[in-house]
């Protein structure tokens, strides 16, 4: 229910603001005063906003926020927006309704109004605005501090996330790998290894988690101690692909998918074994065939709700001497050059078949270089 005009009055007897405003002034601002009833999470007014009233609330709670983040709230008695009206600058955040609410608006020629009639009024809003300042200088330190917290986190994540990839190349007398990961954003799902199964066995792994963030960087520690702990146990294809997969599938948050390629070589038998769970297409070249060809999907990717005791399908091809593997994540196709065209792929096929017959670094570092 509405307040009457004599309610009206109380109350702002009873706010810091107007409680030492003369009875006739008073009369006379709540004449000009709008009452305005807020349901809840209603936008009062939005940062940017032209500053035209100060509000007072009467019942209710009303947040004032900035950039998302909520940096105070007021309640019955307490005024909010009068900032706008003093420097006539745009709304340097924005209010919402956090409960359903009774506000008084009083607009900015009113406001001025009594200010001019009423010295006193001036000095009280002053005050207020002091003591406001001071609570607003602490919440941003505050503010501050939890957000260089949460930076120190990151980075440390990041760290970790790095620490978990392999920390060199490997060279042998039978092949050659060389590896680069940066995240596109400081915390990535991005994941790549490598396993020397036996003298005549390697195992390859790259997986890319969809988004990034904190979750993201989780899975990089939850996909190395399943591939490793697998590993040991059977390190087949199909086996790896269905513990990877679980894994996923129980411990990571809901709505994350994974795509993933796992790729066994066999050297003595010449023999290239993989599953592709959605992860963009590895390529193949064949020096024997002179030819370039893909290791395409054989399965949906990991994590899908519903499908957490899925079987994998193994694909097998020749590898022979001077064949080149290439695995990579869609950070290098979709890359986008000063003209924001992507990278693509058919300049990552050009690239492959001119330098096929350089070391894995070179060619690594002349991709990387391309798209830079």
């Amino acid at each position: 229910m509405k307040p009457k005009l004599f309610d009206k009055i109380t109350f702002l007897k009873t706010t810091n603001l107007f409680a030492e405003t003369p009875e006739s002034l008073l009369m006379q601002i709540s004449d000009s005063m709008q009452e305005i009833e807020m349901k809840r999470g209603t936008t009062i007014f939005c940062e940017g906003d032209v500053g035209d009233a100060i509000y007072l609330v009467v019942h209710g709670t009303v947040g004032v926020e900035k950039n998302g983040i909520k940096l105070v709230t007021r309640s019955s008695g307490e005024c909010f927006g009068e900032f706008a009206l003093l420097d006539e600058r745009p709304r340097s955040a924005s209010a919402i309704a956090e409960t359903d609410a009774l506000l008084l608006r009083l607009e900015q020629k009113d406001f001025q109004k009594a200010i001019s009639q009423t010295p006193k009024l001036a000095y009280t809003i002053f005050k207020i605005l002091t003591g406001k300042l001071r609570q607003d200088v602490a919440v941003q330190v505050e503010a501050a501090r939890e957000q260089e917290r949460w930076r120190q986190d990151i980075r440390r994540a990041q760290e970790i996330q790095m620490a978990m990839l392999p920390q060199s190349d490997l060279s042998t007398e039978k092949i050659e790998i060389s590896g680069y990961c940066r995240p596109a954003a400081d915390v990535g799902g991005d994941y790549y290894d490598y396993l020397l199964l036996s003298d005549d066995k390697l195992a390859i792994i790259i997986c890319d988690v969809t988004g990034h963030g904190f979750y993201s960087g989780l899975f990089v520690a939850m996909a190395k101690s399943c591939l490793h702990t697998q590993a040991k146990i059977d390190y087949s294809v199909e086996k790896i692909m269905e513990a990877m997969n679980r894994t996923v599938s129980f411990s990571m948050q809901s709505g994350l998918l994974i795509t993933c390629c796992y790729i066994i070589m066999d050297f003595q038998n010449r023999i290239l074994s993989y599953s592709n769970a959605g992860h963009p297409y590895p390529y193949h070249y064949s020096q024997s065939t002179d030819s370039l060809e893909r290791l395409v999907s054989t399965d949906m990717l990991l994590g899908i709700p519903g499908f957490e005791e899925s079987k994998f399908t193994k694909e097998e091809r020749k590898w022979g001497k001077g064949d080149l593997l290439l695995l990579y994540s869609d950070g290098i196709t979709e890359a986008e050059d000063a003209n924001e065209e992507p990278f693509g792929d058919e300049r990552l096929e050009k690239i492959i078949l001119e330098k096929k017959g350089e070391s894995a670094t070179y060619i690594k570092d002349y991709i990387l270089n391309a798209i830079s």
